[in-house]
């Protein structure tokens, strides 16, 4: 029988330092494009060394050297030319153990108008010579805007055009790679927004009825629509948001299974170590013991890493 919540005295396990937007008083940007040195001159060592949440977004592009950051269990192998995108929510971890040279955008959602195109951007997108020059230029261009001496509003409305372009250039990019036809507008738009209620609902709502009613589809429509984005029915897109939230408490807290459990709607103890045996092929405690004993960086291949409270802003 499995023992739940006992793992209250367990040896340490690394905290999550949850990361507000908070840009420097003085600048009061809303969109903000440094070197990678500027940043380490930010914070002090620790900071880049913890594991973080952050509820703004951050766009990380490699010019040279290589770092190894590790997003939600996946630690990235990214070399000069590639473009890493972290979402607010997400686990992340910077990777300074070796020398590296590149740009770093923060942001905020609130007034861009190309959220969809974002929201449907891969987390790593490798760049040829051509690409990751117009990037380069462009990030310099955003960095000299930022310290433009102007009106607070209209330097922060350029900021935000400026983004929107460079947003939606990585967006063209990535569609060149995918094939004319391949998926409807209206499925993606109607993904879009079970995906987004999905985010708002998951730790309460299991059940694709759910979803599919709120939505105004039937079931069979909603598994078809997300076998069609995402190659699998709605039930295991639910699934799989469910597990790698628990995954996250597990590895990143100190939080009790049973209270990992009660925070993510199971109300039996046993009904999610059951639930996360069958998604992980492990128990809850034995996946938290195998992710303290792996190293902190340890690349995957460039291919598996295409995956969908402090004063410091970044």
């Amino acid at each position: 029988m499995v023992k739940i919540g006992q793992n209250l005295a367990m040896p340490k396990i690394a905290d999550i330092t949850s990361v507000g937007f908070n840009p420097p008083r003085d600048t009061r940007l809303a969109v903000e494009a440094m070197s990678i040195d500027e940043l380490r001159q930010r914070a002090p060592a620790d900071h880049f060394n913890q594991l973080q949440r952050a509820d703004f977004y951050r766009l990380i592009g490699v010019l040279e050297g290589q770092t190894c950051p590790m997003v939600d269990f996946s630690t990235i192998a990214a070399k000069p030319g590639d473009w890493l995108l972290v979402r607010p929510g997400q686990i992340f971890r910077y990777d300074f153990s070796r020398s590296w040279v590149g740009w770093i955008v923060v942001f905020r959602p609130d007034g861009l108008d190309i959220l969809p195109r974002l929201d449907d951007l891969l987390c790593l997108r490798s760049l040829n010579a051509e690409q990751q020059d117009w990037m380069s230029r462009c990030m310099q261009q955003l960095h000299k805007d930022g310290a433009l001496s102007t009106d607070v509003g209209l330097r922060n409305a350029l900021l935000r055009l400026q983004l929107s372009g460079t947003l939606l250039r990585l967006w063209h990019w990535q569609s060149l790679d995918v094939a004319p036809g391949s998926y409807a507008t209206a499925e993606l738009s109607n993904f879009r927004r079970f995906r987004n209620l999905l985010e708002l609902n998951f730790a309460s709502q299991h059940q694709v009825q759910h979803y599919a009613s709120t939505l105004g589809m039937s079931e069979k429509t909603l598994s078809r629509l997300c076998a069609a984005t995402t190659g699998v029915p709605a039930k295991t897109v639910i699934q799989q948001r469910v597990a790698l939230e628990a995954k996250r408490l597990l590895a990143h807290t100190h939080l009790a299974v049973q209270t990992v459990g009660q925070e993510l709607g199971f109300e039996d103890p046993t009904n999610f170590v059951k639930f996360f045996r069958k998604e992980t092929g492990m128990t809850p405690l034995a996946f938290r013991a195998s992710q303290k004993a792996i190293p902190d960086n340890r690349p995957l291949a460039h291919s598996d890493s295409q995956i969908t409270g402090t004063q410091f802003s970044v």
